[in-house]
C-alpha cells in the first residue's frame, strides 16, 4: 500500500491495520522532503519502508523546472518549452494548446498562454510529482513485484475522474476509494474517531508544502502562512518563479 499520511491513504491504512487487521500487506511512504512535518512523521511512523525521491527537488527545477498552473497544463507547457529550447519545432498538438486552437479538449488559460508565449516564461513542468513520488513507488514496485494499492478518489480533480473508473486498472492497481465522496470520508473519520492531522484544520488536502496547484483555491497561501524559518525559505526559493506569475504572496 502506498501510504502518503494523508487523510485519503490513511484511511486505508486504518482499515487495513486497525480494523480489518489484515496481515502481510507491506504499507511504503516516500519522504519527498517537502511534506508537513507531522505528515512527514505519521510516514516514518506508519510505514514499514520509506522511500527516496528519484532525484532531489532543486535537481528537477535545473533540469526539468517546476509546477505552476495545474498538472494538465504544465504537462503541454513542459514539452512545448523543451522542444523550443532544443531549437525543435513544437508538436501541432502542443502549439493548438498554446494558441487556444485545440478543438476536441481543453485549451491553455490565457494568463498561462500569454507567459509561455511571450518568451520570458520560466521553466514549466508536471515532472516534479513523478520524480518525488512516483519514480521510487514505480523503482519499488518493479523491484519486489508488487502491485500497489493506492488511496485516490477520483472526485479531487478533472483528471482523476478520466483516470479511475473503477477499483482497478489494467495494469494492476488497486484503487478502493475511487469513487469515495468527501461526505461519506468524512463521516468514517468521526463515527471511528481515525486520527486527523492539525493541517487539516487549515487545507482540505496535504501534498508539497507550497505547491502552486493549490493556488486556485487558495491553499498554497494558507499553507506559507503556516509555515516558517528554513522550511519557509526553501519552499519559496523553489517555486519562487511560479509564486511570482500566480500573484501568490510569500
Amino acid at each position: 500500500m502506498s501510504y502518503s499520511g494523508g487523510k485519503d491513504s490513511h484511511l486505508l491504512y486504518w482499515f487495513i491495520k486497525e480494523y480489518a487487521k489484515i496481515e502481510g500487506i507491506k504499507i511504503i511512504g516516500i519522504n519527498t522532503y517537502m511534506e508537513h512535518p507531522e505528515i512527514r512523521d505519521r510516514i516514518h511512523n506508519n510505514s514499514d519502508k520509506v522511500l527516496l525521491p528519484a532525484k532531489k527537488p532543486f535537481e528537477i527545477k535545473d533540469k526539468y523546472g517546476i509546477p505552476c498552473f495545474s498538472k494538465e497544463q504544465d504537462f503541454y507547457i513542459y514539452y512545448y518549452q523543451k522542444a523550443i529550447r532544443e531549437g525543435k519545432e513544437p508538436a501541432k498538438t502542443y502549439k493548438d494548446k498554446l494558441n487556444g486552437t485545440y478543438k476536441t479538449g481543453f485549451n491553455i488559460s490565457k494568463t498561462a498562454r500569454d507567459y509561455v508565449l511571450s518568451g520570458k516564461a520560466h521553466k514549466i513542468t508536471h515532472l516534479c510529482c513523478y520524480y518525488l513520488k512516483k519514480k521510487p513507488a514505480h523503482d519499488f514496485e518493479k523491484a519486489s513485484g508488487l502491485k500497489p494499492i493506492l488511496g485516490v478518489r477520483n472526485e479531487e480533480s478533472t483528471l482523476r475522474r478520466r483516470q479511475y473508473t473503477s477499483c482497478f486498472s489494467a495494469n494492476g492497481k488497486f484503487t478502493p476509494l475511487w469513487d469515495l465522496t468527501e461526505e461519506l470520508e468524512d463521516a468514517i473519520y468521526e463515527k471511528y474517531k481515525i486520527e486527523t492531522p492539525k493541517i487539516y484544520e487549515h487545507i482540505k488536502r496535504t501534498g508539497c508544502m507550497g505547491c502552486p496547484y493549490g493556488s486556485w483555491k487558495g491553499d498554497t497561501q494558507k499553507e506559507l502562512d503556516l509555515i516558517k524559518g528554513t522550511q519557509k525559505e526553501f519552499v519559496c526559493k523553489y517555486f519562487k518563479e511560479s509564486y511570482d506569475i500566480l500573484n501568490i504572496k510569500y
